[in-house]
Order: C-alpha cells, then structure tokens, then sequence
C-alpha cells in the first residue's frame, strides 16, 4: 500500500513540477518581463490614468500600440494584455498599457462611466504618446479587446491619429443586437426551454427600452409605461417556467443616474464611427461565442468592407468561446497556435514604412 501511496504521490509532484514549468515557460516566452517599462501617467480632463510605457529596447523612433480593456474593472497587470504587449514589442512596437478609469491606480468612478468617456480616455492616451520623442505619432494602433471594441472605432474618429485596430473578439454590431444575444445564451445556460426565449427576450427589450425613455423623461419613472412592463414581466414569471430564476418582480427603482448611464450603454452603436474612418481593421471571432453573434457581426463586416475606404480583414476561429482558450495553446499562451504571430504580423504590415 505505502509503495502504491508513493507512486502516487511522486506522479503528483511530476505532475506538479511540469505544470510550474509551463507556467514558467508562458511566463518568460510571452510576457514582458524584460523589456525597457516606464510607469507613466496622463490626463483626461480631472481622470488621471496610470499605466506603463514598454519600449523595444533598442535605439530610434518607434510605431506604438494601446491595449484597450475588456468589460468591468480592468488593470494593466491582466495578463492577456501583457501577452498582447509582449506580442508587439517583439514585433518593434512600444506598447502602452493602462490601468482603466476606477480600476487599479486609475482614478474616475467606471461604475458611472459611459463608452464616450472610456473612448476619450484612450484618446488622451493617444495624445500622450504623441508627446514622446521615440514615438512615431503617425503609427499608432489600436489593439482591443471585447468591450473596447465597441467603441475603438471612436476613438480612431476622434483623435484622428490610429493607424490601425486590431480587434479580438470585440463586436461592430450595437450594445442591444449584442447584449440581447448574450442574454439569450444566459436564458438558456440557466435552463430556459428555447420555445420560451422570444417571451423573454421581447420582455428585456423593453425594459432597456423603459429605461431609456425614462432616463430622457423622468416622468414616466411612474405611471403606466412602468405598470405596462412590471404587468408584462409578472406575466411571464408565471407563465414561463425557470423565469423566476432569470428575471426580476419589476424594473429597477428609478435613479437617475443608473438611468442615464444604462440609457447613454444601451444607446452606443459602433455603425456611424466606422463609417467616418478609413482605417484598416482587424477583427478576430470566436464561432461558438456567447458573449458576440460572430454570424452576424461577420455578415455587417462583409457589407461593411463594400464601401469601406480601408481593407477590413476577418478571422473567425471555429470551435471556440469568447476568449480564444484552446488546449492546442498548450504552449502558446493558451490561444491556437497561429493567433498572437497573426495579430503581430498584420499590425506590422500596417506601419511598413
């Protein structure tokens, strides 16, 4: 017994060791972890944002990316955006990364956040760059990720200085064409039948829509538009079996400031920007992603890229999820194999000089 116990126990350790070995190796192999970095901050209007500025190492004038954040409140230490980093300067880029507005050393409240505010954040990072000697101001990207790829397309119209965006997993379609897909996958994760999703998802429509005439008429935070959407959401409670478990009794409490900002998120549409730039774009799906509608957001890029000024190109990984895991990323930094040498090598196709 005691010599099974220890050839159980020394399989354990091996199994152990190998496991702090890769994450050694991934460590070393993709991160930043001897590069030139220089903490840095700058201003957008009161915010002070902090981040680090990572050099190449090497003499000259260099072109430059921002890493722009997922959803909730991101730092520069995530290590997907270290990955990212350390994928450009391998590549001759500086990478600026920064901790996003009330995450990390960042100031600014993000819980009252709007996307404009988070797009003209990244435009003051945009104009910080611009400032240093070693930054060639007229090659600086965009790299985003999910959330921020709603509004990069923005940020490049309002600064009117982006090279280029690289976008992983990001959608170009609208806050409610892509939140009310993520809510019908969270339906049926919580064991909604499929054949009572359209109840519920015309009930969540409008209630964002509720909240949005309310936020711009406070007067129907009573009366009956409110009573009309509290009837219809009892309805279905009790009509739909599991909707107790994925829908409140009733709309929120009126609050104008919950209001304002959920009005101001469910309002953002990426369309019009894209259509005032002309800047080459990259957008990387995922196929079985329940956060994006990569089908649909596929389909608007092809009608997009008609009369698009600049090359759009699109690679959908199949297979997949919203963050690009695969276990053939074993010693990739758990992406496929080809993703990170793909983003490097287009971003660098785009600042050839």
């Amino acid at each position: 017994m005691r010599t099974v116990l220890r050839v159980i126990g020394r399989g354990l350790a091996l199994v152990v060791g190998l496991s702090v070995l890769l994450v050694a190796y991934t460590w070393l192999r993709f991160m930043p972890v001897w590069q030139e970095a220089e903490d840095v901050s700058f201003m957008n209007g009161e915010v002070r944002l902090v981040g680090t500025l990572y050099r190449p190492g090497t003499e000259g004038t260099f072109p430059a990316v921002i890493v722009l954040h997922g959803s909730g409140p991101e730092t520069r230490a995530e290590p997907s955006y270290r990955i990212e980093a350390r994928t450009m300067l391998d590549r001759g880029f500086a990478v600026l990364l920064y901790d996003k507005r009330g995450a990390g050393e960042s100031g600014g409240d993000l819980q009252t956040a709007t996307y404009e505010d988070l797009a003209a954040d990244a435009v003051a990072a945009i104009r910080y760059l611009e400032e240093q000697s070693d930054i060639d101001a007229g090659r600086i990207g965009l790299w985003t990720n999910s959330e921020s790829g709603w509004f990069g397309p923005q940020v490049a119209a309002e600064s009117g200085k982006v090279a280029f965006i690289a976008n992983r997993v990001g959608p170009p379609l609208s806050w409610v064409d892509t939140v009310i897909w993520e809510a019908r996958n969270d339906f049926l994760a919580d064991g909604i039948a499929a054949a009572d999703l359209d109840a519920l998802l015309a009930v969540t429509l409008w209630r964002w829509s509720y909240y949005r005439a309310a936020a711009e008429n406070p007067s129907l935070a009573e009366g009956q538009e409110r009573n009309a959407v509290n009837a219809e959401m009892a309805r279905v409670r009790s009509s739909v079996e599991g909707a107790e478990r994925v829908m409140n009794e009733q709309v929120a409490d009126y609050d104008p400031v919950f209001y304002r900002n959920f009005a101001a998120r469910a309002a953002y549409d990426p369309d019009p920007w894209l259509r005032r730039i002309g800047v080459p774009l990259l957008y990387v799906f995922a196929e079985n992603d329940i956060n994006v509608p990569t089908a649909d957001a596929v389909a608007y890029l092809d009608a997009l890229r008609r009369n698009y000024p600049a090359g759009i190109s699109v690679h959908v990984y199949p297979d997949l999820g919203h963050s690009l895991f695969t276990w053939r990323g074993l010693l990739s930094a758990g992406y496929p194999p080809d993703y990170l040498p793909m983003v490097g090598s287009w971003a660098e196709a785009q600042v050839a000089q």
